[in-house]
């Protein structure tokens, strides 16, 4: 499943489209694992390039194991847990690419 990117930021990982997951908690985790795994993969790859094109949502939502907090399939992980992370990685790569 391809991501659409808004024009207004071309590099921001988008909303996930709704059949993505039942609900808007899901679609915003998904979206923060979409945004860890770009963030984790510019560290490693050591580029300031925007990742996007590179990644799906399918490959956000094969990576839920790894995040998972919960057995409870309508709440598997910590939303704003996530957003931290991501927040945080984001910012790694913002400070790496200011050097």
């Amino acid at each position: 499943m391809a991501i659409g990117q808004d024009e207004s930021d071309v590099c921001r990982v988008p909303k996930p489209p709704t059949d993505l997951a039942d609900t808007a908690y899901l679609r915003n985790g998904y979206r923060a694992i979409l945004r860890i795994l770009i963030a984790e993969e510019a560290l490693a790859a050591e580029t300031c390039a925007c990742l996007l094109d590179d990644f799906t949502w399918d490959q956000a939502l094969d990576a839920l194991s790894r995040f998972q907090t919960s057995d409870n399939r309508r709440l598997p992980f910590k939303v704003l847990d996530l957003y931290a992370q991501a927040d945080a990685l984001e910012a790694q790569v913002v400070e790496a690419c200011a050097e």
